[in-house]
C-alpha cells in the first residue's frame, strides 16, 4: 500500500498539467466519429484568440501508442498562437492510411470551426513528433487530395 501511495504522489509531481481553469483550454472536442469511435482533440487558445494563427500538433508513438495530452506545443499560446493537439487511430486499430485520414479530418474540423473558437482558418500550420511528424509530412504533400 505504501508503494502505491508513493507512486501516486510521484505521478502527481512528475506529470505536467499546465492546468488552467478557464475557457481558453478545451479538452476532448470530438472532431470526427469513425466506426463508433470518437476522435478527439484538445484546443488551447491564447489570451487574445481573435485572428490568432493555429498550430496543429500530431503526437508520435510509433503508430501504436501516444497521446494528445500533454501537448508539448502548449507554450505557443504565450506567443499568441492557438494550439490543437489531435488524437488519431493507431495502426493496431485501423490500417494505414486511416491515421492520415484522421489528421485530415481534424484539420477540416478546425478550419470549419475557426470562427467559433476565434483563430484564423487561413493561418494553420502543423507539427508533429516521430510518427506524428510522418503524418504531418503526409498532410503537407496530400493537401489537395481528399
Amino acid at each position: 500500500m505504501r508503494r502505491f501511495i508513493f507512486v501516486l504522489l510521484l505521478l502527481c509531481f512528475c506529470i505536467p498539467t499546465n492546468a488552467q481553469a478557464d475557457d481558453r483550454v478545451q479538452r476532448g472536442i470530438v472532431y470526427a466519429t469513425v466506426d463508433d469511435r470518437r476522435l478527439k482533440l484538445d484546443l488551447y487558445l491564447p489570451e487574445e484568440a481573435d485572428d490568432a494563427p493555429l498550430v496543429v500538433w500530431v503526437h508520435g508513438g510509433a503508430w501504436v501508442m501516444g497521446s494528445r495530452y500533454p501537448c508539448p506545443m502548449r507554450f505557443l499560446t504565450d506567443e499568441g498562437f492557438a494550439v490543437a493537439s489531435v488524437s488519431y487511430r493507431f495502426a493496431t486499430q485501423a490500417v494505414f492510411p486511416a491515421q492520415l485520414h484522421d489528421c485530415k479530418a481534424a484539420v477540416r474540423y478546425l478550419r470549419a470551426n475557426a470562427e467559433g473558437y476565434g483563430y484564423n482558418a487561413d493561418r494553420i500550420g502543423v507539427a508533429g513528433g516521430s510518427a506524428g511528424g510522418h503524418l504531418v509530412a503526409l498532410l503537407g504533400t496530400t493537401s489537395n487530395d481528399d
